[in-house]
């Protein structure tokens, strides 16, 4: 494993490459007390195994697994030959994007669009071993990229019920429709639940594990951008007026959401957004 020397500007970036490769012979590694940088690994030929916190994993051709700092863990060929591509990253937004994808300490997953992911690592690998004065940066945005390709694969393992977070979101498609267009409307649970034939139960709990919201949340953040749209728009709308565009019969109920969502009245924000 090479890890080059970076520069010092490199760590003011909130996401760098510490360093990446291809092993054409995995060899194997054993690392009692993990390894120092969040590391991803993916299988490009033979098979080999991963094992962490008493699990073992196989690993074939277009799978992958990533862990975190500290984690320890093992790997190795099952096979006579194990190719692996590897990158190690690190920076201050790392953990908090990793959170809001839903990582875990560690992941294994089966990567989607292979040969798209492999000439996106190809790109993050020519920027990173180049001499552009402005790699750093460059390869701060490509290795963004990646993090976020990995979370769509990551998105695609099926969970208890036999639906990834994908499927989900492509079940919800309807719904959202439905809040896009009729936002102004008295929606119900029962009416938002009807639009997909699911129980509102089901809806919430569906909602919950996509947006980490209910339908209701969602209905009224759909509100409030429309809101915050017409108090930046030409026009003058009274606040009033606009509370009933959006679907709010009450004005002040309106401010009263609105400025617990934006820490002002709608008035201020017209004001102070004014162009």
């Amino acid at each position: 494993m090479i890890l080059p020397i970076l520069l010092n500007k490199t760590k003011l970036l909130p996401i760098y490459v510490l360093g990446m490769g291809t092993k054409e012979h995995q060899d194997h590694i054993i690392r009692r007390c993990g390894f120092s940088g969040y590391q991803f690994l993916y299988c490009t030929d033979g098979r080999g195994r991963f094992s962490v916190e008493g699990k073992t994993y196989d690993i074939g051709k277009g799978d992958a697994f990533f862990f975190r700092p500290d984690v320890p863990h093992e790997y190795y060929a099952t096979e006579g030959r194990w190719r692996t591509r590897w990158v190690v990253f690190t920076g201050d937004a790392v953990e908090n994007i990793l959170e809001y994808l839903g990582f875990g300490a560690y992941e294994v997953f089966s990567i989607r669009k292979f040969e798209e992911f492999d000439i996106q690592v190809n790109n993050l690998s020519d920027m990173f071993w180049c001499d552009d004065p402005d790699k750093e940066i460059k390869t701060s945005m490509l290795m963004y990229r990646l993090i976020i390709k990995m979370g769509e694969s990551r998105n695609n393992i099926p969970d208890e019920n036999n639906l990834s977070r994908n499927q989900k979101y492509e079940k919800l498609s309807p719904a959202i429709e439905l809040l896009k267009s009729r936002y102004q409307e008295d929606l119900s649970l029962e009416d938002i639940a009807d639009s997909i034939n699911i129980s509102p139960n089901h809806l919430c709990r569906l909602f919950n594990q996509v947006y980490g919201i209910t339908p209701l949340k969602y209905l009224t953040h759909l509100r409030l951008n429309m809101a915050k749209y017409y108090l930046c728009s030409p026009g003058n709308m009274k606040v009033k007026e606009i509370a009933d565009a959006v679907g709010f019969k009450s004005p002040s109920y309106f401010c009263s959401v609105f400025k617990k969502a934006e820490g002002m009245t709608p008035d201020d924000f017209r004001r102070i957004n004014a162009f």
